[in-house]
């Protein structure tokens, strides 16, 4: 029984031997002279074949159409196209010029190009920038084959001869098995072999077919701006010139550090005024019509006239003491008449004269009580500037302390900022804001309240050049730069995106065309700059032009 059990089981394992050998995937051996290794990353084949090189001075890529060659030259650094270059090609031993296009291009036609191969070029480019050689290798495929399928290791598949090895293999090992132990398990093993042999085989095409198109999101074709699947992203030399792609050499620095804070721009107290009325009535026009906003006026011009207006309660108790003070008068000269008449003889001198004294007082009470009711207050320009504001109209009732005129002096102008972090603004050694239309205005610091207003304190700085844009009440960006100093990288504010996740990210131009994306952590400079502290290194080609419109590459 033993005996009878361990050669069941000797003969179930060979079974599952053969199987497993069978089936089982071989190592793929590389052809003599070639190394089926893991490849570096590279960009997708696409139909046009095309050839990239650099030097530190200038980046070349040469797009193939036919046997015409589309030569794109621009600068390292900063990705600026050269188009006044001498260019020549040398192909073996054949030289060639290229010409100059009106786009900014080169082209040339070389016939041997047209042909499938490998072929090696070699640039001369001539200019003031300094004169340079640049070599590469072009590879072309014959005329119908598709060369837009990428060539990744994911999509290598076995030669048919390794398929034939595995299965000769399988078969010798399961026979040499089944002559040691059973005839059944050979017989196994030849079953198992035959069905290998006349299966498909998935990863190679029949006789006169070609291979499966790759899926749709590894196919490429054309020479258009793609999301590769590493991320990074293929944009051709064509669409940066479309696009005005330009980049920077990163270059390390110790740089004061930066405070931003939230401004607006608000007049200097001591060269602005306000135009109000103090009793409130009706506007009127001065002799030369109401100022216009914009215009210059000068310290004591007259800018309105306000009719006080009295309401009907106060015009009954004028008119009331107006009646008084008219009866009043009226018997004091009919009691001067009558002295008068009698004589001086009758009538002492002083007596007289105090009627006389009485009646020129109650004139000149009647006067003053009607010119109240209809003098008009005339509202003078407080300093000289422009009229910034304007808030009236001819025949409209004003109430008093209204403000109807706004006069400030364009030339001083002052930034008013919210500062919500504990730093010492005794230590700011420089200010700037940011205007909404990008433009930067260098600011000195002029005071610091020492309230707090909603968690904040005021501070004020005073525009030492005041922008044409710059007008009251406008928000702006204040950006002040301490003693303290931080190291990093500066880079233009036009860099810096954000990412799909929202992270802050700058595109380095890693190939002629092909840009990664680089998470970064930054701090504020400038309006214009920031400093970029960790994500990016030293000479790093980054993107400070377009970058946005690259990220949008899908």
């Amino acid at each position: 029984m033993l005996f009878a059990f361990s050669l069941q089981s000797r003969a179930l394992a060979l079974r599952l031997a053969v199987l497993l050998l069978a089936f089982s995937p071989l190592p793929t051996m590389a052809h003599e002279g070639h190394d089926h290794g893991p490849p570096p990353p590279a960009l997708p084949t696409t139909v046009k074949p095309r050839l990239a090189v650099h030097t530190d001075t200038y980046e070349l890529v040469a797009i193939l159409l036919g046997a015409r060659l589309s030569i794109f030259l621009d600068r390292y650094a900063t990705n600026e196209p050269v188009t006044d270059a001498a260019l020549a090609i040398m192909v073996g031993a054949e030289t060639y010029t290229a010409g100059r296009r009106s786009d900014g291009t080169y082209s040339v036609e070389i016939p041997h190009l047209a042909s499938a191969g490998r072929h090696e070029l070699i640039f001369t480019v001539s200019h003031s920038l300094g004169d340079d050689l640049l070599a590469g290798e072009l590879v072309t495929v014959p005329a119908g084959a598709d060369a837009s399928v990428s060539a990744s290791p994911a999509e290598r598949s076995r030669h048919p001869a390794e398929t034939w090895w595995a299965t000769g293999l399988a078969l010798l090992a399961g026979l040499a098995l089944g002559g040691l132990f059973r005839r059944r398990a050979a017989a196994i093993a030849l079953v198992t072999g035959v069905a290998i042999f006349m299966a498909p085989n998935p990863a190679a095409a029949h006789e006169g077919h070609e291979l499966s198109p790759a899926p749709a999101s590894e196919s490429f074709s054309g020479d258009i701006p793609r999301r590769l699947p590493d991320g990074s992203v293929f944009l051709p030399k064509p669409t940066q010139r479309l696009l005005s792609v330009r980049s920077e050499v990163a270059t390390s620095a110790t740089v004061p550090r930066r405070t931003r804070l939230v401004g607006r721009i608000v007049a200097d107290p001591n060269k602005s005024g306000l135009v109000q009325s103090i009793s409130g009535g009706r506007v009127s026009a001065p002799a030369g019509g109401l100022p216009l906003l914009g215009q210059s006026v000068k310290k004591g011009e007259t800018m309105v006239t306000v009719t006080p207006a009295l309401p009907l309660a106060d015009q009954s108790t004028l008119l009331e003491k107006q009646r008084e003070l008219e009866g009043a008068l009226l018997l004091a000269r009919q009691r001067l008449s009558r002295l008068a008449r009698l004589g001086e003889a009758s009538t002492p001198r002083a007596q007289i004269e105090d009627i006389e004294q009485e009646a020129a007082n109650l004139e000149q009470r009647l006067a003053t009580l009607k010119s109240a009711k209809i003098s008009p207050e005339s509202l003078e320009a407080p300093i000289d500037g422009i009229v910034s504001a304007s808030r009236v109209a001819i025949g409209q009732v004003v109430q008093g302390q209204d403000v109807l005129f706004q006069i400030v002096d364009p030339a001083s102008l002052w930034v008013e900022a919210l500062l919500f972090e504990p730093v010492d603004i005794s230590r700011i050694e420089e200010a700037s804001a940011t205007m909404p239309d990008g433009t930067v205005v260098p600011l000195a610091y002029r005071g610091r309240g020492r309230a707090v207003q909603a968690q904040a304190a005021l501070v004020q700085f005073a525009m030492t050049t005041p922008s044409a844009s710059a007008l009251i009440g406008l928000p702006v960006t204040v950006y002040a730069r301490s003693a303290q100093r931080i190291s990093g990288i500066l880079l233009p504010r036009d860099a810096v995106v954000r990412g799909s996740g929202g992270e802050t990210i700058v595109w380095q131009h890693v190939d002629p065309e092909r840009f990664v994306a680089r998470p970064v952590r930054i701090e504020p400079f400038d309006g214009s700059q920031v400093v970029v502290t960790a994500g990016i290194a030293a000479k790093d080609r980054i993107v400070v032009h377009a970058a946005e419109l690259i990220s949008q590459v899908r």
